[in-house]
């Protein structure tokens, strides 16, 4: 089923979603009903997933980084009962 909206339009959308913008603001600001906007959020496009995922990542990235210098943290204050561990 084809939109009656521009790609050019939806990508615009996109764009002000992905900067946080709220999706009332966007609608009002590109003079689309706000379900529309809505709608092509949940149905996501290549680009803002794939902005969703790099950011996902890179908090993972931190989360895991935090995590290892923890582990050393402890390592160095209750080093382990048995060496062979």
């Amino acid at each position: 089923m084809s939109s009656p909206h521009p790609a050019a339009l939806r990508a615009r959308a996109e764009q002000l979603a992905l900067e946080g913008r709220p999706a009332k603001e966007v609608a009002r600001q590109l003079g689309i009903s706000a379900q529309t906007v809505y709608r092509w959020r949940r149905s996501g496009s290549p680009r803002a997933e794939l902005a969703r995922a790099r950011t996902r990542i890179g908090e993972l990235e931190r989360e895991v980084l935090l995590c290892r210098e923890v582990i050393a943290t402890l390592r160095q204050m209750m080093p382990p009962k048995d060496a062979t561990r």
